[in-house]
This record gives structure tokens, C-alpha cells and sequence, in this order.
């Protein structure tokens, strides 16, 4: 291993972005390890670093994704019954 090498987030290989964008962290890691001759934690900082710019969007829960019609009675009304079940057994009414 060369005494020290200096790489910048800019000067990583297509096959080590390309494997960012497709969410194989692992691998990118891999590759970079392979391709500069880096250490474990050098590696890991680096591919950490191109992860925020390259990486795969989170996908952002919507309104839509919720559950709907009798799904939400149903757990609604089984926490109603839950809550009333709760109060008659501590008062003891």
C-alpha cells in the first residue's frame, strides 16, 4: 500500500458511482477499496461523502399511502372500545 493517497469525492471511478446510485454501499465500498488501494475506514468516508449527492432518494410517505375506508373504523373504532374498556375496569363502574 503506497504511503498516502489522496482522493477526492470527484475522482471516484463510474463502476463505484454507479453502484452509489443503485444503493449497493457494500459493493461500493469494494470497488473503491480495489480500484485506489484505500483502507476500510478511508473507503467507507469516501463512498459516505458521494452517498449524500449520488445515493438513492428516500422516498417521501404521502397522504396517499395511508390506509383507507373501513381499515381506518375498524382501528379507530377498536381504540374507542379500548379507551372505555380501560376507564370501566379502573373506575370499576
Amino acid at each position: 500500500m503506497p504511503d498516502e493517497v489522496i482522493i477526492t469525492e470527484h475522482e471516484l471511478p463510474q463502476d463505484v458511482i454507479s453502484a452509489i446510485k443503485s444503493g449497493r454501499r457494500i459493493e461500493a465500498i469494494k470497488l473503491l477499496r480495489e480500484a485506489k488501494d484505500l483502507g476500510l475506514a478511508n473507503a467507507q468516508v469516501l463512498v459516505d461523502r458521494a452517498w449524500r449527492t449520488h445515493g438513492p432518494a428516500k422516498p417521501i410517505p404521502s397522504f396517499a399511502d395511508q390506509p383507507r375506508g373501513l381499515t381506518i373504523i375498524a382501528k379507530s373504532l377498536g381504540m374507542v372500545l379500548l379507551v372505555i374498556a380501560a376507564y370501566y375496569f379502573y373506575t370499576g363502574s
